[in-house]
């Protein structure tokens, strides 16, 4: 099974208005997309550490493509225990 990932970066560029008021543009775009291969488990684990790797680095993100696909996914990690998704999340990490 193959399913493509879009990943959203913020645009981080300066704008200046009309006014001459100058801002940081952070809105988010799509700047790559990426392609996981394997089992609906295997990919919703790649998915989950992809975006795991990325909770420090603000407005970036990994989004499925097919809206279905995110529903079912939704859905696996609700049904998993609460032990699971705290290993996925903390890994071997300290926890205080």
């Amino acid at each position: 099974m193959e399913i493509t990932l879009n990943y959203w970066n913020p645009r981080n560029e300066t704008v200046t208005t009309e006014t001459g008021f100058r801002f940081r543009d952070t809105t988010p775009i799509i700047t790559s997309t990426k392609v996981l291969t394997g089992s609906k488990e295997s990919i919703f684990k790649q998915f989950n550490k992809l975006n795991n790797s990325l909770r420090y680095c603000n407005g970036s993100y990994y989004e499925f493509q097919d809206k279905q696909i995110e529903r079912e996914y939704n859905e696996w990690y609700k049904s998993l225990s609460e032990a699971t998704r705290f290993q996925m999340y903390y890994g071997n990490g300290v926890v205080d």
